[in-house]
């Protein structure tokens, strides 16, 4: 009868986590709250597969403000501009 009401507390903080881990990641939990949220990812392979993979998404995210935008070809915008009617050919 214990392994089923560990189970249950499992299952329940399992379903409260997976629902707080970008609120975790953004530090939006109170310290009570996050400390039962990593408790929980401590244990649970798959929160934590979840909140690495958050993670690592968000990292990249953020490197991306950081990367120059790519050159566009100046015959790429003549084209669309004589196709478009995006205003006038550039000499």
């Amino acid at each position: 009868m214990i392994g089923f009401f560990r189970r249950m507390r499992f299952m329940r903080e399992h379903r409260w986590t997976h629902q707080h881990l970008s609120d975790l990641v953004d530090g939006e939990l109170s310290p009570a709250e996050g400390l039962r949220a990593e408790e929980h990812v401590r244990l649970c392979p798959q929160c934590h597969r979840v909140l690495a993979t958050l993670r690592r998404t968000l990292s990249e995210l953020r490197r991306l403000g950081d990367a120059p935008a790519p050159p566009v070809a100046d015959g790429v915008i003549e084209r669309l501009r004589r196709q478009g009617g995006f205003g006038p050919p550039t000499p």
